[in-house]
C-alpha cells in the first residue's frame, strides 16, 4: 500500500478543510443573508469548498465590507501587505485548539499587522461561531500570536485581554469596522 501524502491547496490543508467547514457553512448563510450567493447553492458552495477552490479567510474579507457597508461604516478591501481593508484592518479566521491544559484560539502572523484584528473563530466545543475585534497596541502584536482562551471544559469565554473584544453576533463584529 502507498501511502499519500497531504494534498495542500492554496496553503489550505485537507485537514484545515474538514476543520474549518464549520466556519464555510457559516460564510454561506451570510452571503444568503446578504443576497450575495452569485447563483451558487449552497450544495455548490460547499463542494468547491471541499475541493479547496475557495479561500475562506477571502470570502470572510468580502463579506466584513458587505456586512461593514450595510451598517453604515464605509470601508474598502485593498488586500496588501500588513493589512485587508482600508481602514488598516486584517482578518483573521480559525478554529478553537484544545490540548490537555489549555483551550484557546491561536491568531498567529500578526506581528506586523497595522490596524485592528478582525477574528472570526469556530467554538467547536459549543457549536457556535465566535468573533472579536482586536485593536492593534502601542507598539506591535506579539511575536508569538495572540492566544485567546476558552474554558476548557465548557469553550466559555474566560477572562483575559482579548476576551474584552468578544462580540457575541456577527452585527455586533461588523458594527466595529
Amino acid at each position: 500500500m502507498v501511502k499519500q501524502k497531504k494534498r495542500k491547496i492554496m496553503a489550505t490543508t485537507d485537514y484545515q478543510i474538514e476543520i474549518q467547514r464549520p466556519l464555510a457553512e457559516y460564510a454561506y448563510e451570510l452571503k444568503k443573508y446578504y443576497k450575495d450567493t452569485k447563483g451558487i447553492s449552497k450544495r455548490s458552495f460547499i463542494l468547491a469548498y471541499n475541493a479547496g477552490e475557495l479561500e475562506l479567510s477571502t470570502i470572510y474579507e468580502n463579506l466584513f465590507v458587505l456586512g461593514a457597508n450595510k451598517a453604515g461604516k464605509l470601508i474598502h478591501k485593498v488586500s496588501e501587505d500588513c493589512r485587508d481593508f482600508d481602514n488598516n484592518g486584517d482578518m483573521k479566521i480559525g478554529v478553537l485548539k484544545k490540548d490537555g491544559v489549555r483551550c484557546r484560539y491561536v491568531i498567529s502572523n500578526v506581528e506586523n499587522k497595522i490596524g485592528t484584528i478582525y477574528f472570526v473563530g469556530w467554538n467547536w466545543i459549543q457549536n457556535r461561531t465566535e468573533f472579536h475585534v482586536i485593536p492593534k497596541p502601542s507598539g506591535t502584536f506579539p511575536k508569538a500570536g495572540i492566544k485567546i482562551m476558552r474554558c476548557k471544559e465548557t469553550g466559555n469565554v474566560t477572562s483575559g485581554i482579548y476576551n474584552s473584544f468578544y462580540h457575541p453576533t456577527w452585527d455586533e463584529f461588523v458594527q466595529q469596522a
